[in-house]
């Protein structure tokens, strides 16, 4: 068999355990083309085995749906090489398949256009080549809001350079404001947005839970009297923001906002109210701490399948253009996944009843590592749509 014969052969992973909501006893699994082709037992995928199936042994790892996360640049380090360093680091050390690329734009650097234009076309063509799926945003800081449109006139001039963005990485690109730099005038900052088509990411941060909720909320109410409410498929994005106030989240309940959780929070409030809500760790950490920190949270305990779906099926529905089934291992969805060595699996729970009817075999409940608060589990390696990065 000549190699490029052997790079297209189908793979079957066996041996080990396979996270899919569709067949969530899974041994094995066979990737052909870039996608799940068949899920199944140790015992029947030995009966498939034959020469045209490249076999992988897992050594009873877990094979789950890799993360979705997020890496920020500043426009001064903004380069091929940094770029590339940052998404090799993400895939291969961290398990990410997915990330957002922010790039720091400050009011200043718009000031040599020329400059920023360069800088962004080199880093996001690099992004765009990489094996990682790249969603491009670029962060406007330095803005004096005071009420008047002319103080967020640099907001137009960094929409401006978004199509050049899209070009480059060939995907989607949004805007993130801090929303203490523009609260004066955040329904201008919130229309000038949906008018250019493009995603708002608006963090949160210094900001009273109280406030962003009456500002969201507030110029929510006046989008719609202009028809220019964000759209399912395009959420605005509410990055950062937390609140043990169970009133606040069900104030978002109607804005159709999306919250980003930037570290542990108030999982279990946002998802039982129904706020759409995702989270990403701080940039370098092993996605499952995060996890793990809101399966033991003394305040707002969740289950290890929550916090898991908060950075990865969750997190996919807040990305504009990402497939409907991205974040799952079905018959059918693309073959994206990580392998990690794991001590023990388990269905882990806050709530000893809910346990109990979880782990029996009616409940079909995928397992998930156990996560007892000091020990993670260990990246093996990452595969994007059939192929290893």
């Amino acid at each position: 068999m000549t190699p490029e014969a052997e790079a297209e052969a189908p793979v079957l992973l066996f041996n080990g355990t396979i996270h899919s909501t569709a067949e969530p006893y899974a041994e094995a699994m066979i990737v052909e083309d870039g996608q799940v082709a068949w899920l199944g037992s140790d015992e029947t995928a030995e009966r498939m085995a034959g020469d045209r199936l490249i076999r992988q042994d897992l050594d009873r790892a877990l094979v789950a749906p890799a993360f979705v996360g997020r890496v920020g640049l500043e426009l001064s380090e903004a380069s091929a090489v940094t770029t590339a360093e940052v998404l090799d680091v993400a895939a291969q050390k961290l398990g990410y398949c997915a990330l957002r690329l922010v790039v720091t734009v400050s009011v200043d650097d718009l000031a040599d256009a020329t400059a920023v234009q360069a800088a962004l076309a080199e880093t996001f063509t690099a992004a765009a080549g990489h094996p990682v799926e790249v969603y491009p945003v670029l962060r406007l800081t330095g803005v004096h809001a005071d009420g008047g449109a002319p103080s967020i006139a640099p907001l137009n001039a960094l929409l401006d350079l978004l199509p050049a963005v899209e070009e480059a990485a060939g995907r989607p690109a949004g805007a993130a404001v801090l929303l203490r730099e523009v609260l004066p005038n955040l329904l201008g900052v919130r229309s000038w947005a949906a008018e250019a088509g493009h995603q708002l990411m608006i963090e949160t941060d210094g900001i009273d839970a109280a406030e962003a909720v009456d500002a969201v909320v507030t110029t929510t109410k006046h989008l719609r009297e202009l028809r220019q409410t964000p759209t399912a498929s395009m959420p605005t994005l509410l990055v950062g923001f937390d609140s043990a106030e169970r009133d606040h989240w069900e104030a978002l309940l109607n804005t159709g906002v999306h919250v980003v959780l930037t570290g542990p929070g108030h999982l279990g409030t946002a998802l039982s109210v129904g706020v759409p809500t995702s989270a990403v760790p701080g940039e370098g950490e092993n996605p499952w701490q995060l996890v793990s920190d809101h399966v033991h949270s003394v305040t707002e305990a969740v289950s290890a399948r929550a916090g898991f779906n908060a950075l990865t099926r969750g997190a996919y529905r807040s990305l504009v253009g990402a497939s409907e089934t991205a974040g799952q291992l079905n018959p059918g969805t693309v073959a994206t996944y990580a392998i990690w060595e794991v001590d023990s699996l388990a269905v882990q729970t806050p709530h000893s009843t809910v346990a109990a009817w979880s782990t029996d075999t009616r409940a079909r409940t995928p397992l998930l590592p156990y996560l007892d608060g000091e020990t993670l589990p260990r990246l093996v390696s990452t595969v994007i749509a059939g192929r290893g990065v």
